[in-house]
């Protein structure tokens, strides 16, 4: 057909409407597409966020308030201030240092550089509770340390799960040979120091309800356990430098440098501190977590000496050097308490912070023999006697 200039001008205006009436039609389908993955990414949020929040409110991990008369305890103690527990010497938790070479960043957490944990299984030994005798210790890593006294057996900081609240973080490091908590024996006491996940591990307290005559705990802490099952019967708290007697052990609340808290928003709300076991055959001492003051040496001159202290003794750190003890810290704590054998321990199980896995007891070890300190450093699920304690470097087993 011939073209029709005349009629050009129109064709073409024609070809324009069509094409701008196109335009904004496609224009409103792409504007109602995005409306509608807005909505449905908003609507996604709401729910995780009530997810999250439900979670947080239920899950029994996080435990519970104290009750009227816990909040009664509370408040009277002197080392409450009305809203928090406070320590004995000024302490913040944070302490960065602008001139370190240490620059903490959770993502180191999550993506950990080479050397922050073992490259394969650690080495350790099968525990039998059938032959777990009178003056036995066994370390089962971390902060958890089994050991029998006066025909007492008694059991301190149980984790034997993750040290956190959520899903397949802070899992403990592999071992050759595991020692699951159903293999304990009957306990007489659980020594609990503070309410952190790394040292009170709700799963295993459940698991503990009928094996365990009494658990000791401090101020507030009772709450935990009454709402993960634990009869209220088999449970007391403690201030510091509260005592009661299981027979023939004399057992000792004593004061740590440290902080509480398993909720964001509660933070101090329970007690922290640290145990003293006195029998007619040893005294020991458990440190519970903090960092170093000179409460050690009125420790070690009021309760010791000690025939051994279990001292804190990993995941230090420039940043929260008031809360936690570095490992040359942790030998002059030994000496201040009077030790006679010093076994470094929460370290081995779980990775909580930027240093090299085996560079607290390396460190330890070093300060150990500058200060001629007895060092005990046996293998997880070893049992040792203080007449017979192993102090080889098994890390160095491991590649």
């Amino acid at each position: 057909m011939p073209l029709n200039i005349v009629d050009l001008p129109n064709k073409i205006g024609l070809l324009e409407k069509n094409l701008r009436t196109s335009a904004c039609v496609t224009i409103d389908q792409m504007g109602a597409t995005i409306w509608k993955l807005v909505k449905f990414v908003i609507a996604v949020s709401i729910l995780l966020t009530a997810l999250v929040v439900l979670f947080f409110k239920t899950a029994p991990t996080f435990g519970a308030q104290a009750g009227t008369e816990g909040q009664v305890r509370i408040q009277q103690s002197p080392n409450f201030n009305g809203k928090t527990f406070v320590n004995l010497v000024p302490t913040v938790v944070s302490t960065p240092d602008p001139a370190s070479e240490s620059d903490f960043s959770l993502l180191e957490f999550f993506l950990p550089t080479a050397g922050k944990n073992p490259t394969e299984p650690l080495p350790s030994r099968r525990f039998d509770p059938a032959s777990f005798e009178n003056g036995d210790f066994v370390w089962f890593g971390h902060s958890t340390i089994l050991f029998k006294t006066d025909g007492l057996t008694v059991l301190t900081d149980p984790v034997f799960n993750r040290a956190s609240p959520i899903p397949f973080t802070v899992s403990p490091f592999p071992v050759k040979v595991d020692n699951p908590i159903e293999v304990l024996p009957k306990i007489d006491i659980v020594l609990i120091s503070h309410d952190h996940y790394d040292h009170l591990d709700h799963k295993a307290i459940g698991v503990l309800a009928n094996k365990v005559e009494r658990f000791l705990v401090p101020l507030g802490v009772k709450s935990h356990l009454l709402r993960w099952g634990i009869a209220e019967k088999k449970v007391d708290e403690f201030d510091w430098y509260e005592s009661t007697q299981h027979q023939t052990l004399e057992l000792t609340f004593a004061p740590s440098r440290h902080f509480s808290g398993r909720r964001s928003f509660n933070a101090d709300t329970t007690l922290w501190g640290s145990w003293i076991a006195r029998s007619s055959a040893q005294n020991v001492y458990f440190s519970g977590d903090g960092g170093y003051f000179e409460e050690f040496k009125h420790i070690g001159e009021t309760y010791g000496p000690f025939d051994i202290a279990f001292v804190e003794n990993g995941a230090y750190d420039v940043n929260w050097s008031q809360i936690h003890l570095k490992p040359e810290e942790s030998v002059q704590a030994s000496i201040d308490l009077r030790a006679q054998v010093f076994f470094p321990i929460h370290w081995a199980k779980f990775d909580l912070a930027l240093h090299h896995w085996t560079e607290p007891v390396v460190r330890a070890k070093a300060a150990a023999e500058r200060n001629q300190v007895k060092l005990a450093t046996p293998r997880i699920g070893q049992v040792f006697t203080l007449f017979d304690y192993p102090s080889d470097e098994w890390w160095l087993e491991v590649e």
